[in-house]
């Protein structure tokens, strides 16, 4: 039958088979590609331990533990700094935050980078609210995610 074609007919029946395999091939290289850039999220609780201080666990096993400083005061809304250690089981980190907690809402919501570590440079968001009291140190207890963004670490993406 392929004999009874032109011979540009027979060329383009020829190379279909292998053109839709090279555009098969490429559509399943991308995802894996965009999957490994995808923002990495982590779920976490933590406690204030003391003045400035909090630890907590991370959804998968791993530990939070943050630092607060360069606190002020503005209405409703106090802004900080914090440093950041993460060591779940892709690695550990250090990134330095600045935010906010706005005590009408009971949300926080920081930004910022990792400093040190895994995914170093890759920028970091952290949302939590407020969950309650912890009764062994009375201090407050926060539930939320830290994203990691590592298309955005040196050398990445």
């Amino acid at each position: 039958m392929l004999t009874m074609l032109r011979p540009r007919d027979r060329f383009w029946i020829t190379l279909l088979p292998l053109l839709a395999a090279l555009a098969l091939s490429v559509a399943v290289a991308a995802p894996s590609a965009a999957a490994s850039n995808a923002a990495t999220v982590i779920s976490f609780e933590k406690s204030w331990i003391e003045p400035g201080h909090y630890l907590g666990e991370t959804g998968d096993g791993g530990t939070i533990e943050m630092w607060v400083y360069d606190v002020a005061f503005v209405g409703n809304v106090q802004k900080f700094t914090v440093t950041l250690q993460l060591s779940v089981e892709g690695g550990s980190l250090t990134a330095i935050l600045d935010g906010q907690f706005n005590f009408s809402t009971g949300r926080v919501v920081l930004n910022g980078q990792v400093v040190d570590g895994w995914l170093t440079g890759a920028q970091v968001h952290e949302e939590s609210r407020f969950t309650g009291v912890d009764p062994e140190t009375g201090g407050p207890t926060f539930a939320g995610t830290v994203q990691l963004m590592p298309a955005s670490a040196r050398g990445e993406g």
